[in-house]
């Protein structure tokens, strides 16, 4: 019974995505339009670069500014894009913020020294700027903590470990396979970037079409308009997801760009 309603209810959403005419795109990174070797496919550079030419295109990943900014040149997007799991929008063609989510210090402080203690490796986005040795944080603007740890349990164990109201915490994997600690202000996720995004390029949230493929993609899914899943993504993106794409090996995301963009 309750698969029926999921199939019934995937086919009621699939209906209304196919009713909106997207005013933007936000685009996860890895798993969904870079492979291991950061090297895109030709078609999904292709559909990319011709639905920026309708619409505003933007990265939305939990990689840090500077990485985000390279990517977007990399596919010669100039609008503004999501970094550090929503907690930056940055301008790709000056590599500037425009605008931060930042975590309290009365907060973070404590909880950087209680991470460094387990984590294999730690990135701090201070002011911007990268920081590997905590001891060199300077100026306490973090926007975000990235903590590797072992396995996808460890790293799920720790995001369980902190509240919401405290801090928003999630576990995510590269395309390397390394999974992470992803810590942001309270309420700071791929959502707020959305949101940030959208309000920047004047549209809705729900005019918005996105795809991904991990559980950090699961809030921005929750606020689009269109919500595209690559197949093997997360079970949990795919329960809430408009419609499910081919993996990034099948180019999946130039396919649903192609499907709601390009015609």
């Amino acid at each position: 019974m309750a698969k029926n309603w999921r199939i019934q209810f995937r086919c009621l959403t699939s209906r209304l995505a196919d009713q909106i005419t997207p005013s933007g795109i936000l685009l996860d990174l890895d798993g969904t339009v870079l492979p291991v070797d950061h090297r895109p496919s030709p078609r999904v550079m292709n559909a990319v670069a011709e639905a920026s030419k309708r619409i505003p295109v933007a990265i939305a990943s939990g990689r840090e500014q500077d990485e985000v900014g390279h990517f977007a040149r990399m596919f010669g997007l100039t609008s503004p894009q999501v970094a550090e799991n929503g907690a930056t929008l940055m301008d790709p063609i000056t590599g500037r913020a425009i605008s931060r989510h930042l975590i309290d210090r009365a907060t973070i402080e404590p909880l950087v020294e209680e991470i460094a203690k387990s984590a294999s490796g730690i990135l701090v986005s201070d002011a911007g700027r990268l920081v590997r040795d905590p001891a060199d944080i300077k100026d306490w603007q973090i926007s975000i903590i990235m903590a590797r740890f072992a396995d996808e349990a460890e790293a799920r164990k720790w995001a369980d470990r902190y509240p919401p109201d405290v801090i928003s915490a999630c576990a995510t994997n590269d395309n390397q396979g390394d999974w992470y600690l992803d810590c942001t202000a309270p309420g700071v996720d791929k959502a707020a970037g959305a949101r940030d995004f959208a309000n920047a390029v004047g549209a809705a949230p729900e005019e918005l079409l996105v795809i991904g493929d991990g559980s950090n993609d699961l809030p921005m899914f929750e606020v689009a308009g269109i919500s595209v899943a690559m197949e093997g993504s997360t079970h949990e993106l795919i329960e809430v997801a408009t419609d499910v794409t081919a993996d990034l090996a099948n180019d999946g995301a130039a396919l649903a760009i192609e499907k709601y963009v390009l015609g």
